[in-house]
């Protein structure tokens, strides 16, 4: 049985506005903390958006949908559940808004869907790269003190909207500790990638201890005890085994047909005496620890007592692999070919020992030398379960969120004719032409860097949607799924919002209009071009359906927005069309970055030609207010408004943006979660028909049948 419904936008908005109402609370420093009861009896109390509505248990497939992009998103880049859903929230309801007004001049959800994709490619990534950039700091400076300063001043805001104020100070200097003591001497890209990939087997909790009582070790710590611990002094040669050491002769590759007892004894021996000779080989060779992956006979533990080898047995296969990554060995293959043979896939350990950690007994190793990163590991203890998994999970996101701080964002310098041609960047230049270089707009203390920007003196926005309507672009579905989707190379029928018809007017490609106005196209070629376009648009306008399954769409929606969330390094391509965002580039908290990206949205809404791009840029434009508007709520009255007039006056005079302000967010964090919000509501929005399927699924062999017939 099957159930099949219409996308209604109305329902849509009302479950982002009760996924949001979860989560509001608990946005910014002065937020409060969730509490949620599990069918079990377990009682969660968070303040991580993301751990709050994971928790949820949804049934609405479009709902789950939501919260499967937020945790792609957080899985990705760290942080911003909360924002998320909130910036959702309300740009849905806007369209939703937008639709009632009259329903029947406006175009399909899709055409709405189309559009938020262009608007992140063509519009978004202008504004960054011309606009705001000149707003941005970096957290870097000429001494490592003052970076380490910066960088908590990162992380401080970053861990309040994910522990108790308690913990907030301590996990900051934590994690600021293993970021650079795994860091020096090494890339810091590479080494916090290693961190992100292999963090399960650098960190440990303990249940049952202090807070207090985390902190950060030297080496690594093996979830396993020794099987023989031979304790040795000063350096130790250690090799990996990944196949047992007392093999029979059919795991050794040899056939062998025996016809009586004593041919199987006289087998036996013969492999005993071989472990023999081959451990006593590794003696020879100065072996003093084994790490094997398997767990290993009683036998090669009692020669590996009587040579001073110490054994460790049944490691995971990722903790041999990060041993591997950070050494440069292969695992030593102990078969008949190599017993009598050197022995130099080792490495060498500082310090190879046991570790008590409450109840739990681990071995704890140290290497001399290590590639990519310094060897550290974390321990991270509480009283209960659900506390230490709270910290652990706010750890690992802080460090996946210094790892997208410190990689620098390629953003594409073009944009569309309209962008090209009525763009902020004209109003700049002439302005520049009038005007001496202004002060920085923000500084920080600690000699953070100085720069000097130009800065345009534009009317304050007075945070008002203006009603427009024209039409506005709309690009082929199949092209905008694309992952080689380029806009300048796609020439886009003009379809207007307000009635769903096609204009006569049609954007050339943007490298035919850089610099200059839109010519006029002439009556034949104009005729042409719009009846091939007429034509595409109604195959378009045939019956699509997106279906939509509760068990099914929810990977495929989570694997469709890691896609569009994933931006290739152009720099390395050379393409001089593409502007860098520098790593390390920051911003003051508190709403800034909204504010300043509302700015220059509504700025660029008045200047553009197409209404409906107008209208969808106040739009979002104003969806973006809701960050600082809520963060506001908890202080004092009127403090949004003046908020608002103290950044716009700032902007007009070339002043300091909230000088008062110390803490910092991540530019490149922000960025990306806008980008995701718009990928999401599009994806979202394109849906044309949600059918449950209430029938357990048929037998796989079935299956099979009927699609091979």
């Amino acid at each position: 049985m099957a159930t099949a419904a219409r996308l209604d936008l109305g329902r849509l908005a009302q479950e982002a506005a009760a996924l949001a109402g979860v989560v509001r609370g608990s946005l910014g420093p002065h937020g409060g903390q969730v509490l949620l009861t599990r069918p079990t009896g377990e009682v969660l109390i968070s303040r991580d958006g993301r751990r709050v509505l994971e928790a949820l248990n949804v049934d609405s497939p479009t709902a789950r949908i939501m919260i499967a992009c937020i945790s792609t998103h957080c899985n990705l880049f760290g942080d911003g559940a909360k924002t998320f859903i909130i910036l959702l929230s309300d740009l849905l309801q806007q369209f939703e808004k937008l639709t009632k007004r009259d329903q029947e001049k406006y175009c399909s959800l899709k055409h709405f869907s189309q559009f938020l994709v262009k608007i992140q490619t063509n519009i978004l990534d202008h504004i960054m790269t011309q606009d705001l950039k000149k707003h941005f700091v970096s957290i870097f400076s000429a001494s490592n003190s003052d970076t380490r300063q910066n960088m908590e001043l990162v992380l401080e805001p970053y861990f309040c909207g994910k522990v108790g104020s308690n913990r907030q100070t301590f996990l900051t200097h934590l994690t600021c500790d293993f970021y650079f003591k795994v860091t020096v001497g090494k890339n810091p890209n590479e080494a916090l990638y290693l961190v992100n990939e292999c963090f399960a087997e650098l960190h440990t909790t303990v249940t049952g201890l202090p807070f207090s009582d985390s902190r950060i070790l030297d080496g690594l710590l093996l979830h396993r005890d020794f099987a023989i611990y031979c304790p040795t002094d000063g350096d130790k040669r250690i090799i990996i085994i990944t196949e047992p050491i007392h093999s029979s002769l059919s795991e050794l590759g040899i056939e062998v047909v025996m016809i009586a007892e004593g041919q199987f004894n006289a087998s036996e021996t013969w492999i005993t005496k071989r472990t023999e000779s081959l451990l006593q080989h590794m003696r020879d060779n100065n072996i003093k620890v084994i790490l094997s992956g398997v767990k290993q006979h009683d036998i090669v533990h009692r020669y590996g007592k009587n040579n001073g080898i110490s054994i460790v047995d049944c490691l995971l296969t990722e903790e041999i692999s990060l041993i591997c990554k950070i050494t440069g060995i292969s695992p030593f293959k102990p078969s008949l070919d190599n017993v009598n043979h050197e022995i130099t896939q080792t490495a060498v350990a500082k310090f190879c020992q046991p570790f008590h950690l409450g109840t739990k007994r681990f071995v704890h190793i140290g290497f001399a030398e290590t590639s990519t990163i310094q060897l550290y590991c974390v321990i991270l203890c509480g009283p209960v379960h659900g506390v230490t998994e709270q910290h652990t999970s706010a750890f690992r996101e802080a460090l996946k969120m210094l790892q997208q701080m410190f990689t620098p964002i390629h953003l594409p310098q073009n944009c569309d004719s309209e962008l090209e041609n009525h763009s902020l960047l004209n109003s700049l230049n002439k302005t520049q032409q009038h005007s001496s270089p202004h002060q920085p707009l923000f500084q920080e203390p600690n000699d953070w860097r100085k720069r000097q920007t130009n800065t345009k003196h534009l009317t304050p926005c007075a945070f008002k949607m203006e009603k427009h309507s024209a039409s506005f672009s709309v690009v082929d579905e199949n092209v905008l799924r694309s992952s080689n989707y380029n806009s300048s190379t796609v020439v886009m029928p003009s379809v207007d919002l307000t009635h769903g018809i096609k204009s006569s007017l049609f954007q050339k490609k943007d490298d035919d209009l850089v610099g200059c106005q839109t010519a006029p196209l002439k009556p034949k070629f104009q005729k042409e071009r719009f009846q091939m376009a007429e034509n595409k648009f109604l195959e378009d306008k045939k019956p699509d359906f997106n279906i939509v399954d509760k068990n099914v769409q929810l990977q495929v929606s989570t694997a469709s927005c890691a896609r569009l969330l994933k931006y290739e390094k152009n720099a390395q391509r050379g393409n001089q069309n593409y502007s860098c965002i520098e790593l390390g580039s920051v911003l003051p908290v508190g709403g800034l970055f909204e504010i300043l990206l509302h700015y220059y949205l509504s700025n660029y809404a008045k200047q553009c030609q197409s209404s409906n791009t107008s209208i969808i840029c106040s739009i979002l434009a104003d969806v973006l207010l809701s960050i600082p508007k809520t963060l506001c709520m908890t202080q004092k009255r009127k403090a949004f408004p003046q908020l608002c007039l103290q950044v716009t006056s700032a902007l007009k005079s070339s002043q300091q943006l909230l000088p008062n302000q110390k803490l910092l967010e991540s530019v490149s964090c922000k960025y990306h979660l806008v980008a995701s919000v718009l990928q999401c509501a599009a994806q979202l929005l394109s849906v044309d028909l949600i059918i449950s399927i209430k029938r357990l699924p048929q037998k796989a062999e079935e299956s099979d049948s009927e699609v091979d017939g």
